[in-house]
């Protein structure tokens, strides 16, 4: 057969020697053209002996609709240098069962579109899709420029039900995310700390977090300089459930005697857990009138308020004195719920103040 492929880049060195399609498949049996340098694939350099060849079966990229698949006669070299090695080119990787072109096909697809989205497209099996994405990401990754992170943010995720949760830790300035790991206890979370280096947790001056005991003391072990802080968002979402969510079911359940006004309190959950100002009109006035109607309820609302206020940012004093009076009410309030979370959020005053400076 005429070697079509003598000026073409697809098969650089090798010519075709048999083409047969059948259906929707495309079979092409290349074979290495005598002329063609052989270059090692260890060192990079020229070699003149054949010590064997093998057959490999190739994906390439889809033409018409059709798969193609080639069946590839490849050398392995005798190389003075390294010995045996299978010959370097330019268009299939050492060891792969796809070309380059259809790997970086796959790769620029996978950047705009889902993996499952990207197999129908290439025909490639979504495992095989899902290595040529994560080594996109990794290369991309690898691009970045060393992290000297002073601040960061350490927040745990769900991974799916059943307790099972993993750790993330980012960079507060540049948002960028340094690590993932499964697990939030101190063994989950050190190797984060092992990775960024004894010189670089020295640089640390503060770590954003929820009341995580585990990530307050692998950060103090490992980043003496830095201050532990305990963010707005996470102490709120623990009051909502723990405090409000606990008082309304209690309520009730109190008021089961009178149902219209215990399903009005059932139903009142979102009400009460979002912020006011995201609140209609409408809203705003359900709201009032049930706080109104339930003192259990308008103590726990008052004293969500009082609690945001302990972030606002005023002196050490000022705020020492605020976060007290918060405690001491939470503690003669009456409502079990509430006490026991202000009891539990004391050990973490520190943490809170922190935000201030």
């Amino acid at each position: 057969m005429t070697d079509l492929t003598h000026d073409l880049p697809f098969w650089e060195g090798f010519s075709i020697s048999s083409l047969d399609v059948q259906d929707d498949i495309v079979r092409i049996r290349l074979e290495p053209r005598p002329d063609a340098a052989m270059v090692c694939s260890g060192c990079g350099h020229n070699c003149a002996y054949v010590h064997e060849t093998s057959w490999r079966q190739i994906r390439d990229m889809p033409l018409f609709g059709r798969a193609v698949w080639l069946k590839v006669r490849l050398r392995r070299l005798r190389c003075p240098e390294c010995g045996p090695r299978t010959e370097r080119l330019s268009w299939l990787g050492r060891h792969a069962r796809i070309t380059n072109r259809l790997a970086e096909f796959a790769a620029h697809w996978c950047a705009r579109l889902p993996i499952a989205h990207v197999c129908e497209l290439t025909g490639l099996h979504w495992e095989t899709v899902r290595r040529i994405d994560r080594a996109r990401l990794q290369e991309k990754v690898d691009a970045l420029p060393i992290p000297e992170p002073t601040r960061l943010v350490m927040d745990e995720f769900a991974l799916y039900k059943g307790h099972r949760y993993a750790t993330v830790v980012l960079d507060a300035a540049t948002r960028r995310v340094l690590w993932i790991g499964e697990g939030r206890s101190r063994e989950a979370i050190r190797p984060f700390f092992e990775w960024l280096g004894k010189e670089r947790c020295g640089k640390i001056e503060a770590v954003a977090m929820d009341m995580n005991t585990a990530f307050d003391l692998e950060v103090q072990q490992h980043c003496p300089k830095a201050r532990v802080v305990y963010d707005l968002f996470h102490v709120i979402a623990k009051y909502g459930r723990e405090v409000i969510d606990r008082v309304r079911v209690d309520e009730a359940n109190r008021l089961r005697q009178d149902r219209p006004q215990s399903k009005v309190i059932k139903q009142a959950r979102w009400l009460l857990l979002r912020n006011q100002e995201n609140l209609q009109a409408d809203g705003k006035a359900r709201l009032q009138e049930l706080l109104n109607a339930n003192q259990a309820l308008m103590t726990v609302y008052v004293m969500k308020a009082a609690l945001k206020d302990l972030w606002e940012p005023v002196g050490g004093k000022p705020w020492r004195h605020a976060w007290r009076t918060w405690h001491a009410q939470a503690r003669e309030s009456g409502i079990e719920p509430l006490r026991r979370f202000a009891d539990r959020l004391a050990p973490y005053w520190r943490g809170i103040l922190a935000r201030m400076r």
